[in-house]
């Protein structure tokens, strides 16, 4: 009975396990990363929520100076111009606005 070659077969089988592999690979999902554009947008809302917050304290010290000898700066006109409502209202204006922008990919 003559010999049969298992050369064939042998590179065969190893063709198969080398697809196999790389179809594995290319099934396997990569981690998800943020965009350069994604985090930008993350930064500029988290700034307008911290913008918000900075106007609502502003406004709970603005109270808190016409109801008592409450007094963050030596004079109470310069405490009223910049610890004011006015200040208070646009600071949380703007954070609303950059808060509320929606991603565009």
């Amino acid at each position: 009975m003559p010999k049969v070659s298992t050369r064939g077969r042998d590179r065969r089988a190893r063709q198969r396990a080398l697809e196999a592999g790389v179809r594995r690979a290319a099934v396997k999902p990569e981690k998800a990363g943020y965009t350069g554009a994604y985090r930008k947008w993350l930064v500029v809302r988290v700034a307008g929520f911290v913008l918000m917050g900075v106007g609502v304290v502003m406004a709970i010290v603005h109270i808190g100076a016409h109801l008592g000898k409450f007094s963050l700066l030596p004079t109470v006109g310069l405490q009223d111009l910049l610890i004011g409502w006015p200040m208070a209202g646009v600071l949380f204006l703007i954070g609303g606005v950059f808060a509320g922008r929606r991603f565009r990919a």
